[in-house]
C-alpha cells in the first residue's frame, strides 16, 4: 500500500498474487495486490525445471548492439499466470508445446512476467542469467518513485551497477548455448 516498487520472482509471484490455484492445504498466504490467477508448480516439479529463450517485451528496452531482441529464462518449479484482469501489462508468455496443452487444460499460452503499477512479477530467475534487463527495468521503476520519471522501459544504465564477475553457474552462459563443443 505504500506505493513503493515491489519485484515477485517465482514463489514471489504467488506472493503478490491475488488468487492462486493448486496450493496446499493451509499453504501460504497471499499478500496480494497483483491482479493475477497463479497456478503453483504449473510446469511441474523440480525435476522438471528447464530454461528457454522467449522474446524480448518493449519494456525490458532496446537492444544493444549485438544483443538479441529476446532473452533466456530459468523456470525452476515456477508458477504460471493463468489469468490476467484489465490493467495488468504481460511483459512475457510462455507458448506450451503442442504435447503439453492437454495437460494444461488445453491452454495455448501463459503470462510469465507481468506488471501492475508498481508491481513486477516473474515466474522465471532473471538473477540466474548474464541478462541484467529486468533488474534495470526494476531499477527504474524505484527511480521512478523517487524522481517521478518514466519507468516504463529499461533504458537509464546509469541506475545501477552491475559488476561484472565470473560466472559461477556457467550452465546459465550465453556463450554456453552458442558453442555446441561444451558439455554440461
Amino acid at each position: 500500500s505504500s506505493g513503493r516498487p515491489i519485484w515477485g520472482t517465482c514463489a514471489g509471484l504467488i506472493f503478490l498474487a491475488e488468487s492462486a490455484e493448486g496450493m496446499k492445504e493451509g499453504g501460504q498466504v497471499l499478500l496480494g495486490g497483483l491482479h493475477v490467477t497463479v497456478q503453483r508448480n504449473f510446469f511441474g516439479s523440480q525435476i522438471d525445471s528447464f530454461e528457454c529463450t522467449l522474446p524480448a517485451s518493449s519494456a525490458l528496452g532496446s537492444c544493444k548492439e549485438g544483443e538479441a531482441p529476446e532473452f533466456r529464462a530459468v523456470f525452476i518449479r515456477a508458477p504460471g499466470i493463468t489469468a490476467v484482469r484489465e490493467g495488468v501489462e504481460v511483459l512475457a508468455e510462455y507458448f506450451l508445446p503442442e504435447a503439453d496443452r492437454a495437460g494444461a487444460g488445453g491452454i495455448e499460452k501463459v503470462a510469465v512476467a507481468v506488471r501492475e503499477g508498481h508491481l513486477l512479477a516473474t515466474a522465471f530467475h532473471p538473477e540466474l542469467t548474464e541478462d541484467t534487463r529486468w533488474h534495470q527495468l526494476f531499477a527504474n521503476m524505484c527511480k521512478s518513485i523517487k524522481f517521478g520519471e518514466d519507468s516504463s522501459k529499461a533504458t537509464d544504465e546509469k541506475i545501477i551497477h552491475i559488476p561484472q564477475r565470473p560466472l559461477d553457474l556457467p550452465v546459465f552462459s550465453q556463450h554456453h548455448f552458442s558453442d555446441p563443443s561444451r558439455s554440461v
